[in-house]
């Protein structure tokens, strides 16, 4: 049984979409009334590889501010 929970552990923290490379810029995002930079790791068919220290892709109207990558990925 603990051979099976030890698997279970390895494989849901090898499988994680947790990145080790630095964010190539920052969007800015309203979460409760505050604004926050948010780390963007890579911009692709319009949406945004965001969030730390999980990410998921985003879409640009889940940001209030994109003009920082917008410059990198016209």
């Amino acid at each position: 049984m603990k051979n099976i929970i030890t698997v279970a552990l390895f494989t849901l923290a090898v499988s994680g979409c947790e990145s080790h490379t630095p964010p190539v810029c920052y969007n800015k995002a309203k979460i409760v009334n505050r604004k926050y930079d948010t780390p963007v790791f890579k911009k692709e068919n319009g949406r945004y590889l965001a969030g730390y220290p999980f990410h998921s892709w985003e879409n640009k109207f889940a940001f209030t501010d994109t003009s920082e990558c917008d410059k990198l990925y016209p």
